[in-house]
């Protein structure tokens, strides 16, 4: 704790309870998709709430934000203009021809294929880059931007490579991202400001396992939402299936070789991986329901049953490749200008 305050055995079991999912992702996220897709009766009283828990992590996860590092990002565009490109225009146009080869032009399956990787950078993004000691103000920026132009990179993408003109209720998504990330992330940052650090220094360490604590639930609850396409599963639906994941992995894999290329260090490096891999499977999955057919709703639908396990376990391929955080555990407010490890 950053007041040096002993702590009380509840604060000690909640430290705890934050420190072990932290060090156990990679287990916890698969059981949580799977208690969703098996029981998903469990969790529906929760889905209402999602929204509103998404608000409440990005606001967690912002806390230790302030304005002249968020406006860094900004005036530093170089990183946030490469990840957009990455996630806006090369990740759909490679998943777009290799779609084309796999499944034929024309197929529905390519037009799902494509609207999964049109969709936004996720919302729970910005709680890895904190959760594995990133430059969270340039993971917030790319966001952001990311989120704001989605309802209208979305449409045109579509149209654009599969011909296909979907309304999208641009006012609409925008309100949403704006509630569930903008406004909450801004007031975390101001909040900060305002306490001058002191929602850094004391109330963010205290908080922190809130957020942990959040992802599982979210992610189950979300997985309930493909529970009776996974009781129904067809050759040709899990065929689809491999194919997103490795799309997916492939995501990651570039976010990768961007953030080697590019960040100077190790805060730059985990940002710019984790924001040029993961994406906003819950806006594709409302989108793909709300406007297509099942043909090409299951291939974005489906991404919710392991991105965030990818994410998980990306986490740990960086560690490898830059070193684990300071105080050696994924989490924690940790230094955020070390320098990458010379045999990057």
């Amino acid at each position: 704790m950053a007041d040096d305050r002993p702590m009380s055995p509840l604060e000690k079991a909640w430290h705890g309870l934050g420190r072990f999912i932290a060090t156990h992702m990679m287990i916890i996220v698969p059981a949580g998709v799977l208690l969703g897709i098996l029981w998903p009766e469990l969790l529906l009283p929760i889905k209402p709430y999602v929204f509103m828990l998404f608000a409440v992590m990005s606001f967690q996860n912002s806390l230790p934000n302030d304005f002249k590092s968020l406006a860094r990002a900004f005036t530093q565009p170089k990183m946030l203009v490469v990840t957009l490109l990455t996630v806006h225009v090369v990740v759909p146009l490679i998943a777009f021809v290799l779609a084309n080869l796999i499944f034929g032009a024309g197929s529905p399956t390519v037009a799902g294929v494509v609207l999964e990787y049109t969709v936004p950078i996720g919302v729970s993004t910005v709680m890895w880059i904190a959760m594995f000691g990133g430059d969270s103000a340039l993971g917030l920026a790319a966001l952001l931007l990311s989120t704001l132009i989605s309802p209208f990179s979305i449409p045109f993408t579509l149209q654009l490579l599969v011909g296909t003109t979907v309304e999208v209720d641009a006012l609409g998504m925008i309100k949403d991202m704006l509630i569930m990330v903008a406004i909450p992330s801004l007031a975390a940052t101001a909040v900060n400001e305002l306490s001058h650090g002191k929602a850094k220094r004391e109330w963010y360490p205290r908080s922190e396992p809130l957020s942990r604590v959040l992802l599982p639930v979210i992610v189950s609850t979300n997985a309930t939402g493909i529970s009776e396409t996974m009781h129904n599963l067809t050759p040709t639906l899990f065929g689809i299936m491999l194919f997103m994941f490795c799309c997916a992995v492939g995501s990651f894999v570039i976010g990768l070789g961007i953030a080697h290329l590019l960040a100077k260090d190790r805060a730059k490096f985990v940002s710019t991986a984790f924001s040029c891999g993961m994406r906003n499977v819950s806006a594709g999955a409302v989108l793909a329901t709300r406007y297509f057919t099942p043909e090409v709703m299951f291939p974005a639908v489906i991404s919710t049953l392991f991105q965030q396990f990818l994410a998980a376990a990306f986490g740990r391929v960086i560690e490898r490749l830059v070193g684990k955080r300071e105080d050696g555990v994924p989490g924690g407010e940790g230094p955020r200008d070390e320098q990458m490890p010379s045999s990057l």
